[in-house]
């Protein structure tokens, strides 16, 4: 069965509100997807709102697991850092709270691998004495295939490919026998510009026409990255890139930086670290804000510049206004089950407490996942090098005018993985409603 539906369009909460009833009243595991600037961590967010202390949020890396408040996939199920199999599914200790749990939230889906999505499904069979997928766990699966895809060394690749066809988590028999729903999320909140929308859908599908590649090529700057890092944001695909066009727009700022030192507690992996250990910064540097504020004056992602530098804290003018940013705490968490009401516990194991900003200038694309951006120059450098990486570049900018580009794109510059494109092509049909519910049969979409 298929439900489309297009609501009032004046929020996210709105537009989504139906899908969401239609989420909390079912008990069918979930794929929820869509492209950038859909809403998929709002929507998320208030599924887990509304499944209480019997849900576990899990994601594949440290950040991710950070971001979506909470524990990393290898740290609940105790995996090994390397490919898994049989020998892995073992007796759990906390297997009072592999009994109570109910809901399975899993963040950044692309990035994990079929062969650990496997054994996270053989583990709960096995540790809660059933014999479903999953062990019976509802799960919820949250991400874009076509955005960050799965790490996969190269010694590995051939493994995963004679064993399930592949890396990518949905060519698991595990997946595929866990009768997942699609939630395709359609309405784009972050851009409204027509011709930048076909632009964006050109990208992900990895086919440009005609008029979208003129549209691109007239976004070609004739500034070089550090000339554009004045007034946009460069993203680059290279880390080095990024670190020695901050540091050289902070050199050229008159004076000594002030430098801030994280304090960090617990088991809070350093590569886990949302911002520098050491910030240095200096009046007149740019930075960008990394965590939403709680009374709304601004989000992730948002733009200011250093008016004051404090003992602890300092002084960002963002649009107009001046503000005291005093550092943030970020947490690492672990599930626990509470013997008292027979309910999953969260316990906070590792914390991260420094200044939520980052310099401006210049970030990765990886790292400019989620963010929303006014103004951004594309540094193609020696070029992309992984699956949706322009796609992801690209979309995080609201408008073709705050648009610049390096140079021309070029055909290798989009690279698709075609499995998961093939999946996901259901994504791209309705492309004018608000969402799509849809059943899913073995590896494919079926449309009833």
């Amino acid at each position: 069965m298929v439900i489309y539906v297009s609501p009032n369009k004046d929020s996210e909460g709105a537009t989504y509100d139906p899908l969401l009833k239609e989420v909390l009243t079912g008990n069918r595991n979930l794929f929820l997807t869509g492209r950038a600037g859909t809403g998929k961590t709002t929507l998320l967010k208030r599924i887990l709102r509304a499944t209480g202390d019997k849900s576990v949020v899990l994601a594949p890396t440290g950040l991710a697991a950070v971001n979506a408040g909470g524990q990393t996939i290898h740290s609940f199920f105790k995996f090994p850092p390397r490919l898994l199999d049989a020998a892995d599914v073992k007796k759990m200790r906390n297997q009072r709270l592999v009994k109570t749990m109910e809901t399975l939230v899993v963040d950044e889906i692309s990035m994990v691998r079929s062969d650990m999505l496997q054994t996270m499904s053989d583990m709960l069979r096995l540790n809660r004495n059933d014999k479903r997928p999953f062990g019976g766990v509802r799960v919820i699966l949250s991400g874009d295939l076509h955005q960050l895809p799965p790490i996969v060394e190269s010694e590995v690749e051939p493994i995963l490919h004679d064993r399930y066809g592949g890396p990518w988590f949905f060519l698991s028999q595990a997946f595929k026998d866990g009768a997942f729903r699609l939630a395709a999320l359609k309405h784009v909140f972050r851009q409204e510009d027509e011709r930048f929308l076909n632009v964006l859908n050109a990208l992900r599908n990895g086919r440009l026409g005609p008029e979208e590649e003129q549209t691109l090529k007239e976004r070609v700057s004739s500034r070089s990255p550090a000339e554009a890092s004045e007034t946009h944001i460069v993203l680059t695909p290279n880390n080095a890139a990024a670190w020695r066009i901050n540091q050289q727009r902070l050199d050229e700022i008159a004076g000594v930086p002030t430098s801030y030192e994280c304090a960090s507690d617990g088991q809070f992996d350093e590569r886990s670290f949302p911002t520098d250990a050491i910030l240095d910064l200096k009046v007149g540097a740019r930075v960008m804000l990394i965590k939403n504020d709680p009374e709304g004056r601004w989000v992730n992602g948002s733009i200011g510049t250093i008016e004051a530098l404090g003992e602890s804290s300092v002084f960002v003018k963002i649009d107009g206004e001046t503000y005291r940013i005093a550092p943030q705490a970020w947490e690492k968490y672990r599930y626990d089950f509470n013997s008292d009401n027979k309910s999953v516990s969260r316990t906070v194991v590792g914390s991260f407490k420094q200044l939520p900003l980052r310099l401006a200038y210049a970030v990765t694309i990886h790292k400019s996942q989620g963010m929303t951006l006014d103004n951004v120059y594309i540094d193609f450098d020696n070029g992309m090098f992984a699956h949706g990486q322009a796609y992801v570049a690209f979309s995080r900018c609201r408008t073709l005018e705050g648009l610049e580009l390096s140079r021309e794109l070029r055909p290798r510059d989009i690279i698709i993985d075609r499995t998961a494109f093939a999946f996901g092509q259901l994504n791209t049909i309705a492309n004018t409603d608000d969402y799509l519910l849809a059943d899913m049969q073995g590896e494919a979409f079926k449309l009833e």
